[in-house]
């Protein structure tokens, strides 16, 4: 069984590196994910905390550039802590198929515990997406705000949005089909083609702002 770190953040980038390509099974696709949708808000959060940098602190854009300031940090925030929690949820699921199997109790326990386990490693990707769509709507209110050499940050920052957006639902996708309850199935997976669909908006808004 893979070994769990007390967080993926305490490790270098090349140890997270190696640890993502190895044959561990977490960190996985889901965490990789994540991590890649927090650096894509550490851009975001760049391009305003520059832009703040030389402003009076009585304007009206350098009000509203700190409130975005604290914003995107405490969305890097949510965003670092659920990267561990999508590897936790997995182990979680790891350790759920490893019960034993041979009595029916057994086995009603074992299909108990994967279910709930299954559910949670699908809720987590999905919470995740949530959070990196509140990132590009950050990404749309502050590209009209922050300098214009620093607006690159930000559209660096919506395409690592919106690929890790795209990239955890896949997550929810592989999990889909285990789920047994169909109700519970059909309504997480309206909240993953929404979650979707609404990544696309703001990405090209943001975009059509710096081109322009």
């Amino acid at each position: 069984m893979s070994k769990i770190v007390a967080s993926l953040w305490m490790l270098t980038v090349e140890q997270l590196r190696d640890r993502i390509g190895s044959i561990e099974p977490t960190p996985g696709g889901g965490s990789a994910s994540i991590v890649a949708g927090t650096l894509g808000v550490a851009s975001i959060h760049k391009g305003v905390v520059v832009s703040l940098k030389k402003l009076a602190a009585n304007s009206a854009r350098y009000s509203s550039l700190s409130d975005l300031s604290s914003k995107t940090s405490a969305l890097m925030s949510v965003l670092s802590e659920l990267a561990d929690v999508d590897s936790r949820a997995f182990q979680s699921y790891l350790e759920a198929s490893a019960l034993p199997r041979t009595t029916e109790s057994e086995k009603l326990v074992r299909q108990d515990a994967r279910q709930t386990a299954l559910v949670r490693a699908t809720r987590v990707p999905l919470e995740a997406a949530i959070a990196m769509g509140r990132g590009m709507k950050f990404a749309e209110e502050g590209v009209g705000l922050v300098d214009a050499h620093v607006r690159s940050e930000v559209l660096t920052g919506v395409i690592l949005l919106r690929a890790s957006i795209r990239s955890v639902l896949l997550n929810v996708d592989a999990n889909l089909s285990g789920i047994s309850d169909a109700s519970l199935r059909d309504v997480l997976k309206q909240q993953r083609d929404k979650l979707e669909r609404d990544a696309v908006v703001p990405a090209d808004t943001v975009a059509s702002q710096i081109q322009t």
